[in-house]
């Protein structure tokens, strides 16, 4: 099991941006990372995140 680190960023405002350091396996596409990636930060957020529209890029994958 490898690792990806991703850049989430949500245009609000404020220009919300985060990095999040997920779980992967070496076959997952990219489009899996970034809704793993996705659900962990609503996750550590509480629950919600604020509206906006959303960017993600995989910044580094660790196999």
């Amino acid at each position: 099991m490898g690792k990806a680190i991703v850049k989430l960023n949500i245009a609000t405002y404020a220009g919300e941006e985060y990095v999040i350091e997920t779980s992967c396996k070496k076959k997952d596409v990219d489009e899996i990372i970034i809704a793993r990636a996705w659900k962990e930060l609503k996750e550590q957020e509480g629950g919600s995140l604020p509206y906006g529209p959303r960017t993600a890029e995989i910044i580094k994958r660790i196999d």
